[in-house]
């Protein structure tokens, strides 16, 4: 008999608050933030469409799939490989960035600040 009531209280929990959890992931989802920062960093990371990227340090090497809203690399000597993105801020000096496309048939917005950085497209 205590087994049976178990399994019930059980599934009243999880019907309960199954609906919530899927909500709050699904929440999460539409404001993702990739943050990497740190030096001498290897990483892949897959974006949605409304990811902000932000990489800040020295020497990371950072590969980002799919299609990303932005792109911010600050700091020194990294190297990041971006597959799509509407806009690419670079700040510091010898970052390297290289795309292969924008959103749709744009080009992605690009600003570059410091020295020696270099965007560009992937041939």
């Amino acid at each position: 008999m205590n087994r049976k009531l178990g399994t019930a209280v059980f599934m009243m929990v999880a019907c309960t608050f199954g609906p919530m959890t899927a909500l709050a992931e699904e929440d999460s989802e539409q404001e993702a933030t990739i943050d990497v920062t740190g030096s001498g960093e290897t990483a892949t990371h897959e974006c949605k469409p409304d990811s902000t990227v932000e990489i800040t340090g020295a020497s990371n090497n950072i590969t980002l799939t799919g299609e990303c809203k932005s792109v911010t690399v600050n700091g020194s000597s990294n190297v990041v490989k971006v597959e799509a993105t509407r806009l690419i801020s670079v700040t510091g000096m010898s970052n390297t960035v290289t795309w292969k496309r924008g959103h749709g048939k744009s080009k992605p917005k690009i600003s570059r600040t410091g020295m020696d950085n270099k965007v560009t497209q992937e041939k």
